[in-house]
């Protein structure tokens, strides 16, 4: 599965929903259900297209295909989410995995069209960080953060844009 450092997880392969609960067990961490609260603007992608995805330093970089979204983090707002830098926080959503995870506003802004979310995830803080493969095979780092299992995908985010876009749902 991986190995952890006090709370630091690191993994060499792409994770499953298996290995989410097994690191869960292993912290004696129960994972918490949260929703995103955050909108995103997203346009799909025409030609390939390498985006860096990228908050206070390159958190990792993915390969958008044909068809695939290009998604930038805004604020409950609907206002851009920026690091320190100044840079965007952007990142590829499958063009398969898309309609199920958000839904159109109606609402647009110069980054695209703004849409919300539909999923509900599960997710593990990590305070000290993770440095995992993600989905898309690139790697993924954050000197904290949350691990995210939606659906059968396991993905890190950063505990800014996470908490900037995330609730906590207590059940």
């Amino acid at each position: 599965m991986g190995s952890t450092s006090s709370q630091r997880f690191t993994a060499h392969k792409k994770m499953t929903r298996d290995n989410f609960d097994q690191l869960a067990a292993l912290l004696g961490a129960k994972p918490v259900r949260a929703r995103k609260i955050g909108f995103i603007a997203a346009r799909q992608a025409i030609a390939l297209e390498r985006v860096e995805t990228h908050w206070n330093g390159k958190e990792t970089t993915n390969t958008a295909q044909p068809g695939d979204w290009v998604a930038t983090n805004l604020t409950p707002e609907s206002k851009p989410l920026r690091d320190r830098d100044g840079n965007l926080n952007t990142y590829v959503i499958s063009a398969a995995r898309f309609p199920e995870l958000y839904a159109p506003t109606g609402a647009a802004i110069d980054l695209g069209p703004v849409y919300r979310g539909n999923a509900i995830v599960l997710v593990l803080r990590l305070v000290d960080g993770f440095d995992i493969v993600a989905p898309w095979g690139e790697r993924q780092q954050s000197a904290s953060g949350y691990l995210v299992l939606n659906g059968d995908e396991v993905y890190g985010n950063q505990t800014e844009t996470f908490e900037a876009t995330y609730e906590i749902l207590n059940d």
